[in-house]
């Protein structure tokens, strides 16, 4: 129930009064759920360009870096916080119509 409450309160944009919840340690190989664990959603995008425009040389990863820090500076955490990161595209770069995570984590041809 505790967990619920912490990933509404993140869509919802309100502070919870309660204690502040801790990130979850990185269990590896083996993921265990616990009533403990925090998720963080939070939704942000890159700017929109027209293709050939302004962002043509630049790469996927310094996009992505962007996005992460003002992700991190908005939920404010330090990145040694976090677990497991899971991206996703709103237009993949794959006609796959499989969820990404029903892809096994090696086989992801995007960052995850």
């Amino acid at each position: 129930m505790w967990r619920l409450q912490v990933v509404l309160g993140h869509l919802s944009g309100r502070p919870d009064s309660g204690p502040a919840p801790q990130a979850a340690r990185c269990l590896g190989v083996s993921p265990r759920a616990s009533a403990s664990d925090v998720v963080v959603v939070h939704g942000r995008r890159t700017a929109i360009g027209k293709a050939r425009g302004g962002f043509k040389d630049t790469t996927p990863d310094e996009l992505l870096a962007a996005v992460l820090t003002a992700v991190l500076q908005d939920v404010r955490l330090r990145p040694e916080q976090l677990g497991d990161i899971c991206v996703v595209a709103s237009r993949r770069p794959c006609p796959c119509a499989a969820s990404i995570d029903s892809v096994p984590r090696g086989c992801r041809p995007w960052p995850t």
